[in-house]
């Protein structure tokens, strides 16, 4: 999505929300918000798709405890996913370098990187 910003206005009319229901959640830190230099709210289009889930979640009869639970575990899930890419595109940094090694030295070296993949896997499996 872009880099587009919201007043809480906006953002109420967009959501299908009242003002003072994003301004609940916000203050019960469940959705992110910045502030303008004229120190207006000013909130993303992720927040946005974050309202529609609070939305469905509340929907299904979960508290706001557990939604906010939810949308924590579900933050921590894309910060984790993030660090396996970027711990796999060093690998695959690594595998192109390995065309300059000896052949033993590549071996090895592959090996290496072999484990820490299977590592990560794991641990991607464990979220």
């Amino acid at each position: 999505m872009g880099k587009s910003l919201f007043r809480i206005g906006q953002v109420a009319k967009l959501s299908g929300l009242t003002p003072r229901t994003i301004d609940y959640y916000t203050q019960h830190n469940l959705l992110r918000v910045q502030r303008s230099s004229s120190n207006y709210r000013l909130y993303s289009e992720e927040a946005l798709l974050t309202l529609e889930k609070i939305k469905k979640l509340k929907n299904k009869g979960m508290s706001l405890k557990e939604i906010k639970k939810d949308l924590h575990s579900e933050e921590a899930s894309v910060v984790a996913i993030r660090e396996i890419e970027d711990r796999i595109t060093d690998i695959h940094e690594r595998i192109e370098s390995l065309n300059e090694l000896p052949e033993a030295e590549k071996q090895r070296v592959c090996n290496m990187l072999e484990t820490k993949l299977t590592k990560t896997l794991t641990k991607l499996s464990e979220l």
